[in-house]
């Protein structure tokens, strides 16, 4: 963790100290939560997060690359941001809908059993 906080801090220092591309933050952020959701999926031995790990990663590159192209900010944001967000709201709607345990032995609400 101290690693990842240290990582994002340095990385966007440099962004917008001495790149000066501060429109990159957006994709560094991504990126650096991508990959935190590697060791995620291992930590708690999830495969499953390791697409979503790779799908936050590769939005965090492609804002990063947008940004070192001088794409439009809106684009950045749009590939870093938005997208990434989704990500991890379907993610989650996902392993909601996906629950194992529902359907055993669990009366529905507002029923008799």
């Amino acid at each position: 963790m101290a690693a990842e906080v240290l990582g994002l801090a340095a990385g966007l220092l440099v962004i917008s100290r001495v790149l000066h591309v501060p429109q990159a933050a957006v994709g560094w952020i991504a990126f650096v939560v991508g990959v935190h959701f590697f060791g995620l999926a291992v930590a708690w031995r999830r495969p499953a997060l390791h697409v979503l790990a790779a799908g936050l990663t590769a939005c965090g590159a492609a804002g990063l690359v947008l940004a070192a192209l001088d794409a439009p900010v809106t684009a950045v944001r749009v590939t870093a941001g938005v997208l990434p967000g989704v990500l991890l709201l379907a993610s989650v709607w996902r392993s909601g809908r996906r629950d194992p345990v529902r359907g055993r032995g669990r009366v529905p609400s507002g029923s008799r059993g």
